[in-house]
């Protein structure tokens, strides 16, 4: 049952960008109804509902659709406020929060936070891949002087990574 129950999520998570929104929307509502079943999951297959939220606010972030974004923004700050162990899903919400307030106008607080999202997703050595894709994908919003400073971590001293116990 979690597997057929997966699938769907991962469709439905993959095909946001190529829906309608208003079925979109009703769609999400009824994921979002079905809460308490998918909590159930193992934290790994919360990511999948995660990168739900995550493609849904972009998608409003793109069409402008702040009020609905700042919502589910909020939502996910709610829930991960309780799991501060979770480093990933708390730098993707600065990440999410930060172009939330770039694009209310609020652009040197947005800048910050996108910032500190990314600085961590450097210190955590993500594949550099990961990091190219979210400059590209910023590039839609931000001057190139912005994208100088949400991806400059020159001043980040090598000593950091040469630690021992």
């Amino acid at each position: 049952m979690k597997i057929g129950l997966f699938f769907e999520l991962y469709l439905f998570g993959h095909a946001i960008q190529f829906l309608d929104k208003t079925f979109m929307a009703n769609l999400f509502k009824e994921l979002q109804k079905k809460q308490i079943l998918y909590d159930t999951f193992r934290n790994d297959n919360f990511s999948m509902l995660f990168y739900i939220y995550n493609n849904i606010i972009l998608f409003l972030l793109d069409e402008y659709y702040l009020d609905e974004a700042k919502q589910l923004i909020n939502q996910l700050e709610s829930y991960f406020n309780d799991r501060d162990k979770d480093y990933y899903h708390r730098a993707r919400i600065f990440n999410l929060k930060g172009l939330f307030l770039y694009l209310s106008g609020e652009k040197e607080e947005g800048l910050v936070l996108i910032k500190k999202a990314n600085l961590m997703a450097f210190l955590t050595k993500q594949n550099s891949n990961f990091l190219m894709n979210e400059k590209n994908y910023l590039s839609k919003y931000l001057t190139p002087q912005e994208l100088n400073f949400s991806f400059d971590f020159h001043s980040i001293d090598d000593s950091l990574f040469s630690f021992s116990l």
